[in-house]
C-alpha cells in the first residue's frame, strides 16, 4: 500500500509540473462540450415539456434531446475515464523473478 501512494504521489508531482498538460487540457474542453451537449438536451425537453407545439415538431424536438442527452452521457463517460487514466499512477514493475536477465 505504502508502495501504490509514493507512486501516487509521484504521479500528481509530475501532473502539477506540467507533464500531459496537453491531455489534461483537451480532457477538460471534452468534459466542458459533454456538459453543454447534456444541458441543452434537458433544456430542449423542458421546452418540449412546456410548449404545446404541432405533433412533428414535437418528434423531432424531442429526437433532438434524446440524442443530445446520450451523446452528452456518452462523451461525459469518456472524459471521466480519460481522467481516471491520467491521473492513475504508474504501475509496479514486475517482480524481479520475471525480468529478462542478458
Amino acid at each position: 500500500m505504502h508502495s501504490w501512494l509514493d507512486r501516487w504521489q509521484k504521479r500528481q508531482r509530475e501532473l502539477a509540473e506540467g507533464v500531459d498538460a496537453d491531455l489534461i487540457q483537451a480532457n477538460r474542453r471534452r468534459s466542458a462540450l459533454a456538459l453543454g451537449v447534456f444541458v441543452f438536451g434537458f433544456l430542449l425537453v423542458v421546452i418540449d415539456a412546456k410548449l404545446h407545439l404541432p405533433t412533428v415538431l414535437r418528434t423531432v424536438l424531442g429526437t433532438v434531446a434524446v440524442v443530445c442527452l446520450l451523446v452528452g452521457g456518452l462523451v461525459g463517460k469518456w472524459a471521466q475515464a480519460e481522467h481516471s487514466f491520467l491521473t492513475r499512477p504508474d504501475s509496479e514493475s514486475p517482480a524481479e523473478i520475471f525480468k529478462n536477465k542478458p
